[in-house]
């Protein structure tokens, strides 16, 4: 339960973060507007603030909302942007030839059209890249989760192992099943760094 429960918190984390910073990062690059740079570097200046400063007011947000002790209360403040994601894949975004999408452009192409099909797929290493990364941190993500998903439902893995050495009777705990348990939780990690590590360093 615990481990399907990671799953799902990490792959919606990941599809919801990797699919909004991507297009936003791409108005970002090629989409001109009042204030743009300004409203980047202001964006930017996200990544100073610690993340441990956010979480009382998120806290308090997910609470105001009724969303405690639910999947959406754990996914909502890592569904939409970072700021890191957004920077990541701007960069690679402006280091694209200009030339393909003038000439999608001049085909009769939209903007989603050029997006989807000129842009994002010679971008594809960096995206994976992106969702491997917030996967990771997603499936080891463990202060949040403890502060609004600590029902048996919805507990993830790093959640359910820390209770699991809590809940361990009197004595030293049992270290054995701790273990255990833990070697299956770097498994999923593992995996994916076998399968795509080399995209990973390619990109």
């Amino acid at each position: 339960l615990f481990m399907r429960n990671s799953f799902i918190f990490s792959i919606l984390v990941t599809l919801g973060q990797t699919g909004f910073s991507t297009l936003a990062a791409y108005a970002f690059a090629r989409f001109k507007f009042p204030f743009r740079d300004k409203i980047f570097f202001l964006y930017l200046t996200g990544l100073m603030i610690p993340g441990i400063v956010l979480f009382i007011p998120n806290f308090v947000t997910i609470r105001q909302l009724g969303l405690i002790g639910t999947m959406a209360g754990m996914i909502a403040p890592f569904f939409l942007m970072t700021p890191f994601a957004v920077f990541f894949m701007r960069q690679f975004f402006l280091s694209l030839n200009r030339d393909l999408e003038e000439a999608a452009t001049l085909d009769g192409a939209t903007k989603v059209g050029i997006f989807w099909r000129v842009a994002f797929p010679l971008v594809q290493g960096p995206v994976l890249t992106l969702a491997l990364l917030t996967f990771i941190q997603s499936w080891n993500e463990y202060l949040w989760p403890l502060l609004v998903g600590r029902d048996e439902e919805i507990r993830v893995l790093t959640v359910g192992l820390s209770i699991f050495r809590q809940q361990t009777p009197q004595g030293a705990p049992d270290w054995s099943g701790l273990m255990a348990g833990t070697a299956v939780a770097i498994i999923p990690t593992i995996a994916l760094f076998l399968f795509f590590g080399r995209k990973v360093v390619d990109s």
